[in-house]
């Protein structure tokens, strides 16, 4: 990478996850492969910016900085350093980096979505609306023939509009993917990364994962398994599957 220091464009943000998504776009970094120190340093140069050019920073911007630069440490931090224990409320590396991950994809998702309803909300502006024209005064409005209400007509609309029609075609909205084989197969070297040894097949699911994520991320371990970067084993019929790196089981 280039010494020279990352001229950011400041802007209004709408949030910390804005400015952080503005930053990996900008750099055409992987949302599932975020490098922490780099990103730490850019956002902490974008903050600075702000302030220097008098913007109202909020709170959450500081919150956001507090939580890289702590998770920069804990990557920064030698291993021997480590403390053996730490409390039970204190999240791990690994975990603070699913967690931001987790809110990046969901606010990219909402922003798209609003982006989406923004163009609607435009294109609606380009349609007018006839405003009622008033009844003139040489018509007649017509009456109803004695003993004919209102409730007769509703009831010959509604036998009309039963009727049976022509079937229309099957509509369906295709979404976008939520998860594809190659986030999930980010997301599995992560969690992999930091075993030291094997793990069950069900950890690397999440506790309660849906049907689009369960199928991708098995399609990702397939995968990882045909380019040996994983081994697959089950030590009897009674114990669970287990999953290692390859390279875990080369150094026994």
């Amino acid at each position: 990478m280039s010494d020279q220091p990352v001229l950011i464009h400041v802007q209004n943000f709408e949030g910390p996850l804005d400015l952080l998504l503005h930053l990996i776009k900008s750099s055409s970094i992987d949302i599932y492969d975020i490098p922490i120190v780099a990103i730490t340093d850019q956002y902490m140069t974008a903050l600075r910016q702000m302030q220097d050019h008098q913007l109202d920073v909020a709170g959450d911007y500081f919150v956001m900085a507090a939580t890289l630069m702590k998770m920069k440490a804990k990557l920064l931090l030698p291993a021997d350093e480590t403390p053996e224990k730490e409390e039970d409320d204190e999240p791990s590396l690994a975990e603070m980096q699913d967690d931001l991950v987790n809110r990046l994809v969901k606010y990219q998702r909402y922003k798209q979505a609003a982006g989406w309803f923004k163009q609607q909300a435009a294109a609606r502006q380009k349609f007018y609306t006839r405003p009622e024209m008033a009844v003139p005064a040489d018509v007649k409005l017509g009456k109803l023939a004695p003993g004919l209400t209102i409730s007769n007509l509703q009831q010959v609309l509604a036998e009309l509009t039963s009727r049976q029609r022509q079937p229309e075609l099957p509509m369906r909205l295709i979404q976008d993917e939520q998860y594809t084989v190659k986030g999930q197969i980010h997301t599995l070297r992560f969690k992999l990364s930091k075993v030291r040894v094997a793990v069950s097949f069900g950890q690397l699911f999440d506790q309660k994962p849906n049907k689009e994520e369960l199928v991708t991320t098995f399609l990702a371990l397939l995968e990882m398994t045909k380019q040996h970067e994983i081994a697959v084993d089950q030590p009897s019929r009674v114990l669970p599957i287990t999953v290692k790196p390859a390279k875990l089981g080369e150094e026994k």
